[in-house]
């Protein structure tokens, strides 16, 4: 019976070592949630300040946008009242057509009704070419099986590698 309680004995100490083991052991390894939780947070944080700095940029450029469409009215008005006063002011009829005619360019310019000046267009791009072209149409291209090919006769051909 002695054998038993010692048996007993035994068993519920090694439960109790096992338990506080694994209770040491749990405390141990349950830091890195801790950590886990803190980086969550961090993220969410991240993620908020994301946010709102997109909504400052969509922000910035929708004022943006406001106050270049309030600078091109306040130029068609500037340059509107110009105009009048010029046409209002000088008694030349050459200047006061030239006058108009600019007031007529420019605001088609600022709608976008016509491009920009013959000076400023950019010339259309053209497609890359994979061979090279021919200086005249009569030359035989790169491609051409008889291109930089002269007839010799034997005897010159001889004469050239004798020398």
């Amino acid at each position: 019976m002695e054998n038993v309680n010692v048996l007993w004995f035994v068993g519920s100490l090694a439960f109790l070592v096992g338990m506080t083991g694994g209770a040491l052991l749990y405390h141990l390894l349950a830091g890195p949630r801790s950590d886990r939780g803190k980086m969550e947070t961090q993220l969410k944080d991240l993620e908020a300040d994301f946010k709102q700095y997109q909504d400052n940029v969509a922000d910035h450029f929708n004022t943006t946008a406001h106050l270049v469409n309030k600078l091109t009215d306040s130029y068609k008005d500037v340059y509107e009242h110009m105009a009048n006063g010029a046409n209002s002011l000088c008694n030349d009829d050459s200047v006061k057509n030239k006058l108009s005619d600019s007031l007529i360019s420019s605001s088609a310019l600022l709608s976008g009704q016509i491009p920009k000046r013959r000076t400023e267009r950019t010339k259309p791009l053209e497609q890359p070419l994979d061979y090279a072209p021919k200086a005249d149409q009569n030359e035989k291209g790169t491609l051409s099986e008889d291109f930089r090919v002269t007839s010799e006769t034997p005897e010159a051909a001889n004469s050239q590698q004798a020398s």
